[in-house]
């Protein structure tokens, strides 16, 4: 599987995105972790609570960047999706080896 940072930015308010998604997630956190959804979100980072509006970053795993967008299915009509494949470097283990 392939990692892709997803980078979102809002078609409605904050407050209204930030509602839909809390009544949305724990289902599309069940479907993922049961493998029901073609991609995983594994983390996101959201500054909507820290006055940030501008954007939600989201890190995924997926063999391509669609397989995001079907697994967001809806919630595409609350956020835009930037899809950028990327390699993940772990500085902990980095910090391990060399040392």
């Amino acid at each position: 599987m392939a990692k892709y940072i997803a980078v979102h930015t809002l078609k409605k308010s904050a407050e209204e995105t930030m509602q839909v998604f809390a009544e949305a997630a724990p289902e599309m956190a069940r479907a993922m972790a049961a493998g029901e959804t073609p991609a995983k979100c594994i983390k996101t980072w959201n500054p909507i609570p820290h006055g940030r509006t501008d954007y939600i970053f989201c890190l995924w795993e997926a063999e391509k960047p669609e397989d995001i967008e079907a697994s967001l299915g809806d919630f595409l009509n609350f956020v835009t999706i930037d899809n950028l494949q990327v390699d993940e470097i772990d500085w902990e283990e980095a910090a391990k080896a060399g040392g």
